[in-house]
């Protein structure tokens, strides 16, 4: 992947302080964050010509959990249509990451030029992401990526556990193709039995 230039300021002076900074220094921060961007479009040059079919972008400090759609639409939107516009011109598709809360952020994602959008993470997973909703409001301008509770599904569920939610995230989001059932986090165990489970259940959902 190759996060956002909002997610890589988070990275270098904390959540905290950058969310401090777009408050008190709004002027400073935009001149950081076009410094990061010129030097994150050198390393996207990078992509061209590889065989990678989507790159990753964005990150968790965009989440609605994190900051307001105010600031997002400031601080992430231009910055996160330059990098698209030099991925896309390398050949590759964008999934746009943002864990945790993305009910706000949808329809502005919407204007990032993304194709994508990851991780769709449950309520019952720590996220705020109502599927069937997100997809009624952006499915016929982004895919989506996740959804699927892991925890549920793999941790603790049985195989018919995992079917269901399986089939679940699917009538969520049929009304538009292009969703992929995955995990909406990283899961450390789970029976193998309900992963299989999950596989074939996803193979029966078709368009």
């Amino acid at each position: 992947g190759q996060g956002s230039p909002w997610q890589s300021f988070c990275t270098l002076v904390g959540t905290q302080q950058a969310i401090m900074l777009a408050m008190d220094t709004p002027d400073f921060l935009h001149h950081a964050l076009n410094a990061i961007l010129q030097r994150t479009l050198k390393v996207t040059e990078l992509w061209r010509g590889t065989p990678a079919d989507m790159v990753e972008t964005g990150g968790g400090a965009g989440s609605n959990t994190v900051i307001s759609p105010k600031l997002f639409r400031e601080f992430c939107i231009p910055y996160d249509r330059q990098q698209h516009a030099a991925l896309h011109d390398a050949g590759v598709k964008i999934v746009y990451h943002l864990c945790g809360g993305v009910m706000h952020m949808l329809e502005l994602v919407t204007e990032n030029g993304a194709d994508g959008l990851e991780t769709m993470t449950p309520p019952s997973m720590g996220g705020d992401c109502d599927l069937a909703e997100a997809s009624r409001r952006v499915g016929d301008k982004l895919f989506f990526i996740g959804g699927f509770d892991q925890n549920a599904g793999f941790e603790q569920g049985t195989p018919e556990v995992a079917r269901r939610l399986v089939i679940e995230c699917f009538e969520a989001t049929k009304d538009h193709a292009g969703y992929i059932c995955a995990p909406s986090d990283h899961f450390f165990h789970g029976d193998p039995a309900n992963l299989q489970a999950f596989a074939d259940a996803a193979k029966e959902c078709r368009y």
